[in-house]
C-alpha cells in the first residue's frame, strides 16, 4: 500500500505542550472526506495535524520511525509532535481503525474525554465508486503517488465496497450514540461546499478560538473524482435495477443468493453463446 509520506515530516512537528487538554477524533470512512476536512482544520493552525495515525499501514512506519513497538506508545509520541500551541490534538479514525485500540471503549478510554465529529455522505454510491477507483490505483488521498494501475468497472466490487461504508457508518453512529460521548454529524457536501462553515462549527462545538485570517475559503486538497466516476455510477445504478429479482424493501439472504446466481449466468461463456444461437 502507498503510504503517504509526507505525514511523516518533521516539518510538521510542533512544539511540545505536554499532554493535549482537548482532543478531536475526526470518525470516518474511507473516502468520506476526512482527507480534505483534515487538512482545513489544519490550515488554522488550531487543531494539530488531523491524519490517519491509527491506519495499521501508517502505524508500522511510526513504529518504525520512532523506534517504539507498541502501538499507545507510538500514539503518545505522534501526541506530543502533533499537538497544537493551543492544546488541541486531532486524528482521523476509520471504523476499521477502531481495533487498533481493542474496540471503541478502549479507544475512548485513550483519549478521555474527545470531542468526535462523524463525517458521512448522503451519496454513498459515490463514495462507494470513489473506493474501488482509489483500491486500484493506490491513491487514496490527494498526495499520493499512483502505481500505475488502469482502474477496471466492478459491479461486485462496488457493491462490496457499498456495504462497507453503510456498515461503518452505521456503526460510527450506534457506538457515539449508545457510548454517550460528545459528538456532532457534518455531511461531506456541506464540508467541500462551505469549508469555513464546516471548520466553525466544530470549533464552536469544542470552545476552540480562531483566528479569521487562517481559516481557508476553499479546501486546500483537490478533489479526486471526474467523468469516470459519473460513467460507473450510470453503469451500477443500470447492472442493479438489469439484475433485480426482487423488490429493495423485501430483498433477503436467498434473494441476494438468487441475484448473484442470475448475475453469474449472465455474465457465463455457455449462456452467451446459447442466447446467441436462439437455444
Amino acid at each position: 500500500m502507498n503510504l503517504y509520506e509526507d505525514q511523516f515530516s518533521a516539518h510538521h512537528d510542533l512544539p511540545p505542550v505536554g499532554r493535549p487538554s482537548k482532543v478531536l477524533v475526526i470518525a470516518s470512512t474511507p473516502r468520506s472526506g476526512s482527507h480534505m476536512l483534515g487538512h482545513g482544520l489544519h490550515e488554522t493552525g488550531r487543531f494539530g495535524f488531523p491524519l490517519e495515525y491509527a491506519n495499521a499501514h501508517n502505524l508500522a512506519e511510526w513504529k518504525r520511525h520512532l523506534n517504539v513497538r507498541d502501538t499507545f506508545d507510538a500514539l503518545r509520541r505522534i501526541e506530543e509532535r502533533r499537538t497544537s500551541p493551543n492544546g488541541v490534538f486531532s486524528i482521523k479514525i476509520h471504523y476499521a481503525h477502531v481495533k487498533q485500540f481493542g474496540g471503541f471503549r478502549g479507544l475512548a478510554d485513550f483519549f478521555p474525554g474527545a470531542y468526535y465529529v462523524l463525517l458521512s455522505r448522503k451519496n454513498v454510491l459515490r463514495q462507494a465508486i470513489s473506493c474501488s477507483i482509489a483500491a486500484q490505483t493506490g491513491v487514496w488521498i490527494d498526495g499520493q503517488a499512483p502505481n500505475g494501475n488502469t482502474p477496471q468497472y466492478s459491479f461486485r466490487h462496488i457493491d462490496v465496497r457499498l456495504r462497507e461504508a453503510i456498515r461503518d457508518t452505521a456503526s460510527w453512529r450506534y457506538v457515539l450514540a449508545s457510548n454517550g460521548v460528545k459528538y456532532i454529524e457534518i455531511d461531506f457536501d456541506f464540508a467541500k461546499h462551505n469549508i469555513p462553515a464546516a471548520i466553525e462549527r466544530i470549533a464552536d462545538f469544542m470552545g476552540v478560538e480562531l483566528d479569521p485570517q487562517r481559516i481557508p475559503q476553499q479546501p486546500v486538497t483537490r478533489a479526486q473524482s471526474d467523468a469516470l466516476n459519473d460513467e460507473w455510477e450510470r453503469r451500477f445504478v443500470a447492472d442493479y435495477r438489469g439484475s433485480m429479482l426482487f423488490e429493495p424493501d423485501r430483498s433477503g439472504p436467498v434473494d441476494m443468493l438468487k441475484w448473484r446466481l442470475k448475475r453469474l449466468l449472465s455474465t457465463s461463456p455457455a449462456v452467451r453463446t446459447s442466447s446467441r444461437s436462439g437455444a
